[in-house]
């Protein structure tokens, strides 16, 4: 038989293909006056997203001895500047002329705020309805708002000099952006499918499913390399002159494993940063003798702790999204597992699925990676009967405890 036509695809050109045609399903779900439009602005934002995709500017070399790195030259990175911020100005072009701003109403000062809930500080004001038509336009004139705004924001950096002259501003500026871009374009798709489907934001948008992914896999990876480092660090500080090196040779292993992961390329640029020039710094102590004892135990304490506030990174939105929806499987299935007490293997099952609805939440509460780590060895798929009661009131008060996304 011949090959299929998809066969030739990459598996990220199948998944836009998926996501296209979902997104023209939907679409063909409004009315025949919304239809045709609505298709030209999802597949514009959904081809921008497309182009606006994450790039790989700055380089690391795991296998290095010195732990280097390299950025992109200006050379290479203006005409990213340039293309980058023609498509965010097409993309806006496209949006306003097939759904124009409503009249009266400011723009946002940012795409924080497109989204984001009114001030507080001014009393609600009852609007009337609109239709399906105004709650787009209205919708398209906060995005597109919030975008030229941070492009306005995006020239006022590039002519910093403190940043024209350091490329690790540039490059950071510059994927921020683009960042930012993605996340509210991809809003924007899924608010309007929201008219009138139940969607996922992974069926809708280009990309989201794989960011969620290099997530949840930062979130994991950087996890485990505080765990592993905290205890380097220790043993680092406890060291003589005569043993620091060898206990810093141990530490720069497990940073040497970390750099070959996918995590490495996938963190914010000002942490990436931090680690890959800290990491560069430990290679060149490592061989300095006499040992720099005091350098080297502060500058691994210090790293230690950088590891430590990698923690933050739960609160990306996506994770918060994905973890609010697994902590609510998780609380489903222990609640199953209750009702379920006298049918042991049943309980037992559900027990282990809400055990696997966590698991990649491993790295957003302290008292649940030490929980996970457990699992590991010992899994609740392994409870005797007996046990599963006590386990199920047990994993409960875990969870609770757990602040919420």
């Amino acid at each position: 038989m011949p090959p299929s036509p998809d066969s030739t695809l990459t598996a990220e050109d199948q998944a836009a293909r998926a996501v296209e045609g979902r997104l023209l399903e939907v679409a063909h779900r409004f009315d025949q006056a919304l239809r045709e439009r609505v298709t030209r602005l999802l597949l514009a934002c959904a081809e921008g997203i497309l182009k606006l995709a994450e790039l790989a500017l700055v380089r690391h070399e795991a296998d290095e001895e010195q732990g280097g790195h390299t950025l992109a030259l200006w050379e290479e990175l203006a005409p990213v500047m340039g293309e980058t911020v023609q498509h965010v100005n097409d993309i806006i072009a496209t949006a306003q002329e097939n759904f124009p701003a409503p009249p009266g109403k400011d723009a946002p000062d940012d795409l924080d705020q497109a989204f984001g809930p009114g001030s507080a500080e001014q009393p609600p004001v009852a609007e009337p309805v609109l239709s399906t038509e105004q709650e787009i336009a209205k919708l398209v004139s906060a995005v597109t708002g919030g975008m030229r705004h941070d492009v306005a924001h995006l020239g006022e950096r590039l002519r910093n000099p403190t940043v024209m002259t350091d490329p690790w501003h540039l490059i950071s500026d510059l994927l921020e952006f683009r960042g930012r871009m993605r996340a509210g374009l991809g809003e924007l798709i899924y608010q309007i499918c929201s008219f009138v489907a139940e969607v996922d934001r992974g069926d809708v948008i280009p990309g989201y499913a794989s960011e969620l992914e290099e997530s949840i896999l930062v979130r994991q990876a950087t996890t485990n390399l505080a765990f592993i480092f905290r205890a380097h660090s220790k043993r680092v500080a406890a060291a003589n002159d005569e043993r620091i090196l060898p206990a810093l040779e141990d530490a720069l292993k497990d940073l040497h494993a970390f750099s070959r992961t996918r995590a490495l390329p996938s963190l914010r640029t000002s942490d990436k940063r931090i680690f890959l020039e800290t990491r560069a710094q430990l290679y060149q102590l490592v061989r300095v003798t006499p040992p720099k004892t005091r350098e080297i135990k502060n500058m691994v304490e210090n790293l230690a702790r950088f590891l430590d506030s990698m923690s933050v990174v739960s609160r990306r939105e996506n994770l918060r999204l994905h973890d609010r929806a697994q902590l609510a499987r998780a609380g489903r299935s222990l609640e199953n597992a209750q009702a379920n007490l006298e049918r042991p293997e049943l309980a037992r099952a559900e027990l282990a699925d809400a055990a696997r609805a966590v698991a990649s939440l491993y790295g957003r509460d302290v008292q649940l990676d030490a929980y996970l780590r457990a699992q590991r060895h010992f899994p609740v798929e392994w409870l005797h009967e007996p046990e599963v009661a006590a386990e199920i009131e047990r994993f409960g008060a875990l969870l609770a405890a757990v602040s919420p996304p």
